[in-house]
């Protein structure tokens, strides 16, 4: 498996997408001036992470708001529970696309 992939935790509440290092920092061995388009794609994907998680906290957020009483518009949760369900969807998506081409990358023969 490669680095970009997610795996997908359920919890009883609400799924988490985590990457598969969190802490995983690109190093280009080619310097600054000439970033590789690897390392734009993996920061991309990275990134792509990164902003489903923090859509699913602010989901959560919401929730718990709504629960204690502290936000009464139930119209806000539903509209927050829809977004992270989509960027869920989204990025298992796309996850799964670039597995498939891993793959298919692998089965060419040179």
């Amino acid at each position: 498996m490669s680095a970009i992939t997610a795996i997908l935790d359920t919890t009883p509440h609400m799924a988490e997408i985590r990457p598969f290092a969190p802490n995983l920092q690109l190093i280009d061995i080619r310097g600054p001036e000439s970033p590789s388009p690897f390392s734009a794609f993996f920061n991309a994907a990275i990134n792509m992470v990164n902003d489903t998680n923090a859509i699913v906290a602010e989901h959560e957020q919401m929730q718990l708001d709504f629960a204690t009483g502290k936000l009464d518009d139930i119209l806000a949760v539903q509209m927050a529970q829809d977004r992270a369900g989509n960027a869920i969807q989204f990025t298992s998506q796309i996850t799964n696309r670039i597995i498939e081409s891993y793959r298919e990358i692998m089965r060419m023969q040179i």
